[in-house]
């Protein structure tokens, strides 16, 4: 798959300026980790705290940069907690809807740009690849934010030049990246649904020849 990371041949952004997607998701599972500990032993305020406290430090970091692109754009939405996300509707409660947040930082796929239709199909495959497996193990959830994340780098990741079958396939993503969620929580049958619209999408984006 043809990526562009930070500092690459476009130019859009500097390695000075933007910390490695491997960097960023070290950060995110070490505090993942003490907060599930921390929620295991019935500390659920502190374990809030601890997501809490990274995604404000990832906002203050990422949400300066306006030239960001792809993950990276995604990141810092999903850092940004003043908006509320479909994936968000997916928790119970605010511990879990910050804990969902930091599980799709860690799905972030690595692409800031489109060089091709291969980038788009290669993408898109391989969060199928990780996230029907998920969905037959019963994580619908983790279904989802590999799904989410991903369909939403795609459509933040811009084509380094114009190719064959660019447009078209932003069009399968897009009704689902731009679907409304309810304001109260899903429930099991939502949550199923909601995995299968993101699917669909990707499928959709797959059947795209250039």
């Amino acid at each position: 798959m043809h990526t562009v990371d930070a500092g690459s041949r476009t130019g859009m952004q500097t390695a000075a300026s933007w910390p490695r997607l491997a960097t960023l998701k070290g950060a995110v599972f070490v505090v993942g980790e003490r907060a599930r500990d921390l929620a295991a032993r019935g500390r659920i305020e502190s374990a809030e705290v601890a997501y809490h406290t990274l995604l404000v430090t990832l906002r203050a970091l990422l949400g300066a940069e306006e030239s960001s692109r792809g993950w990276q754009r995604v990141a810092a939405l999903l850092a940004d907690l003043d908006t509320r996300l479909p994936l968000d509707a997916l928790a119970a409660s605010r511990a879990g809807e910050l804990q969902i947040r930091a599980q799709a930082m860690l799905d972030l796929p690595e692409l800031t740009a489109l060089a091709g239709l291969e980038d788009i199909h290669d993408t898109s495959a391989a969060a199928i690849t990780v996230g029907a497996p998920r969905y037959n193990a019963g994580d619908i959830i983790g279904c989802c934010t590999i799904y989410w994340a991903t369909l939403h780098t795609i459509l933040a990741a811009p084509a380094t030049r114009g190719f064959p079958g660019h447009a078209r396939a932003l069009a399968q993503l897009r009704p689902a990246a731009e679907a409304e969620m309810p304001p109260l929580p899903l429930d099991t049958g939502g949550i199923d649904r909601y995995a299968w619209v993101l699917r669909h999408a990707l499928d959709a984006t797959l059947a795209i020849k250039g």
